[in-house]
């Protein structure tokens, strides 16, 4: 009897080989599809706790899919697509009960019209489970933490195939884990999430030419260190790639207040001569997530993130010099402070809360690039790179044990080693960004 045969008896109407729909959709992820051996599609959690304990005894290796977004396609092994489990439901007070195969698109949709939000991903298309275990650096997110910061209560299966509700008092220790420490240690199949009122939005964009770059970034440094909590905001320097995005600073602002108190704050950008267009007034939020790009882009990205605690002129400067080397670079400034640094640094998996802003430089090269122009501009993106810490793993497309390192402190490292080895000693889960048992 083959595999998928034996594992189609063991989980009848749940098992899918190629051929199938269900198997198509459960191998295609925003990276292309892959070639696993078997997708499950269940429909609870414990018909996941079943998969999980056929892919054990099979020998399988096990990826899960949640909104696919930022998931690499699975080579052989078994596929756990949670695309059934894409419900949003409101509950008694402010809190939501999101499945993990949902995308941000759907949550927004369905907990604006009750005026709240979630610090969400900044796409419609961005899957809540990846993003919720990863972290959820997002829009609202100085004025609400984290999506990880908002995380409650978390429905959850274990590699033996048991089916836990885990919260801060009942499991302390893996609540802790699961907050920042992605898929290592389980499939967590919903959560309930702290939303919050939203009030009045105001939003919108400022582009600016070329020729004012750095004038630009200190400009917003500025803006960001003295704006409250409610203004949120990315700035992006893009180089001319494609006519849709033209190239120069774009700036993606959203305040929780007025139209007249938002151009207040962002005086110093707007004063400046080389802004070309302003778009501002009021915007709903579920309108600041926005479609995401189709596909995987045609070329890859030499660069890398991290947490920057001081947007000193140096950093900048740095910047400054890496969008204007020898390849296309792309940098990106998200604010962060306020509520994000509320939050200890040993509260969650993401221990970097003393950061102003996160911080993301990346060169374009071709696929076929030489390894000389791969060193030459890894040279120039590395300056700024060099005044940050750590990395965010949902943005960070390097693997292995040294960058795993990189985004957890030693400490920090240690405790998610230990929580790997009291509940999954066996290593059954094995995601990107890999955590090894204690």
């Amino acid at each position: 009897m083959s595999i998928l045969s034996e594992l189609s008896e063991r989980l009848p109407g749940r098992a899918f080989g190629p051929g199938s729909t269900e198997y198509d959709e459960g191998r295609t992820v925003f990276y292309g599809p892959g070639d696993p051996e078997v997708v499950f599609r269940p429909t609870t959690a414990e018909e996941v706790a079943a998969a999980v304990r056929a892919a054990v005894d099979a020998n399988l290796s096990i990826a899960v899919r949640s909104g696919g977004h930022g998931s690499m396609p699975a080579t052989g092994g078994a596929v756990i697509d949670l695309a059934e489990f894409s419900d949003v439901e409101l509950l008694d007070g402010d809190l939501v009960r999101v499945g993990c195969g949902a995308h941000w698109g759907d949550v927004a949709a369905a907990i604006a019209p009750h005026g709240l939000a979630i610090t969400s991903g900044d796409t419609l298309d961005v899957g809540v489970g990846g993003l919720a275990l990863g972290g959820g650096i997002g829009w609202l997110v100085r004025t609400h933490g984290l999506t990880i910061d908002l995380v409650r209560e978390i429905e959850f299966v274990t590699a033996a195939g048991a089916v836990l509700t885990v919260t801060a008092e009942s499991h302390p220790d893996l609540f802790w884990a699961l907050r920042g420490g992605g898929g290592n240690f389980g499939i967590a199949t919903r959560f309930v999430l702290q939303a919050s009122p939203v009030g009045e939005l105001v939003g919108g964009h400022l582009h600016f030419d070329q020729s004012q770059v750095g004038e630009v970034l200190r400009a917003w440094r500025d803006v960001t260190i003295a704006s409250p909590d409610e203004l949120n905001s990315t700035l992006i320097v893009m180089p001319a790639i494609m006519p849709e995005f033209p190239a120069g600073p774009q700036l993606a602002v959203a305040l929780r207040g007025t139209e007249e108190e938002l151009r207040s704050m962002l005086e110093p950008l707007l004063s400046l001569p080389s802004i070309t267009d302003v778009s501002l007034g009021p915007v709903a939020y579920a309108e600041l997530l926005e479609a995401a790009p189709p596909g995987r882009p045609p070329f890859q990205f030499v660069g890398g993130n991290g947490f920057v605690a001081d947007l000193s002129d140096e950093l900048l400067a740095a910047a400054e010099r890496a969008y204007g080397g020898p390849a296309p670079t792309m940098v990106m400034l998200r604010a962060l402070g306020g509520a994000y640094a509320r939050v200890a640094p040993d509260a969650t998996a993401v221990a970097y809360r003393d950061a102003q802003a996160f911080f993301m430089v990346n060169s374009l090269l071709p696929l076929d690039a030489p390894e000389a122009d791969v060193a030459a501009v890894r040279l120039v993106v590395d300056e700024p790179l060099s005044y940050t810490v750590g990395h965010y793993s949902n943005f960070t497309q390097e693997f292995g044990d040294d960058v795993t390192a990189i985004i957890y402190p030693p400490e920090t490292l240690a405790r998610l080693k230990r929580v790997k080895a009291a509940v999954d000693p066996g290593d059954v889960f094995r995601p990107a960004h890999h955590i090894t048992p204690a």
